[in-house]
């Protein structure tokens, strides 16, 4: 039972700084972690609602390293498209020790946004710049830093803004021996998400090549060529290794649709020393971002 943690409505947590958290409602459950809807009680952040995420899988330590390590790598950004956490702390039960983070409460995900279908051309193209801002600033780091999961259910919605999250994947490129590749051998592969795969991912968990941030840019690619068509261009493999094939980006409405989809395809270069980085595409995605702006101040007196 050390793997279950249920906190019950109403019940407070003590973080690390002192302060307290009411638990309002679950909200969801990962292979990983439990995340509840809380409301700050004390301190400076009286108030304010948070989700708190707190992990459960105390028979996998290594599981357990990596959830520090991105609590511990969250604390240390700086950067407006990345999320950010406010506190963090250890929920102690009969089953063990607990540990939790508290990061702002986002309950809108990009593959909402993608299912609605709503968003205007000139929104989707913020989001995407935004996001490429988020990895240029990652493979700026020292070390550089990889996420490994970006997928619409990791973009976070807020407002006219977008944030990425979940780091839980993230890989920090100092040089390290990591048990990487045993990550890819567990069964419900979590070194990759399934359908979000890149070629680098692939020969990277074969031994084949090193991992870089260009990885990052090819799986932005797949959520910027659903965002655009609805659809991911990636074939639905059978295992997670199975080479990876493309299919034809899916028609883009709009007078940029040629603009766009050749920048998804630049992104979506399957050779990563042919493939730009992420801070090679912002002055070519902001030039598409400016045409469609002014086409909607044209139209409409408004970008976004």
């Amino acid at each position: 039972m050390a793997d279950y943690i249920h906190i019950e409505v109403g019940q407070g947590l003590k973080s690390i700084t002192d302060n307290w958290y009411k638990c309002v409602q679950h909200l969801g459950t990962g292979g990983n972690a439990v995340t509840y809807l809380v409301l700050c009680t004390s301190g400076q952040n009286k108030g304010v609602f948070f989700a708190l995420k707190i992990f459960r899988k105390l028979s996998q330590p290594a599981r357990r390293e990596r959830f520090l390590k991105e609590v511990k790598f969250l604390f240390s950004c700086n950067h407006p498209a990345l999320m950010r956490v406010a506190d963090s702390g250890i929920f102690t039960t009969a089953n063990g020790a607990f540990p939790f983070v508290v990061a702002e409460y986002l309950p809108q995900r990009l593959y909402e946004v993608i299912r609605g279908d709503e968003a205007t051309i000139a929104q989707k193209l913020s989001y995407v710049l935004q996001l490429l801002s988020a990895l240029a600033y990652l493979a700026s780091l020292n070390p550089k830093v990889v996420h490994r999961d970006i997928k619409p259910q990791n973009v976070f919605v807020k407002g006219r803004s977008c944030v990425l999250g979940d780091l839980g994947l993230m890989k920090l490129l100092d040089g390290s021996v990591e048990p990487d590749r045993e990550i890819f051998k567990e069964s419900v592969g979590p070194g990759m998400p399934f359908f979000y795969r890149t070629p680098d991912l692939i020969a990277y968990a074969k031994g084949e090549a090193d991992i870089t941030p260009k990885s990052d840019v090819f799986q932005l690619g797949l959520v910027v060529a659903e965002l655009f068509t609805g659809r991911n261009p990636a074939k639905r493999p059978q295992n997670h290794l199975d080479p990876l094939e493309l299919e034809p980006i899916a028609a883009i409405p709009g007078g940029l649709a040629g603009q766009i989809e050749t920048l998804i395809n630049r992104m979506l270069t399957i050779d990563p020393n042919a493939r730009p980085d992420a801070s090679a595409f912002m002055d070519p995605w902001q030039g598409v971002f400016q045409a469609a702006a002014d086409r909607a101040h044209a139209l409409e007196g408004k970008v976004i």
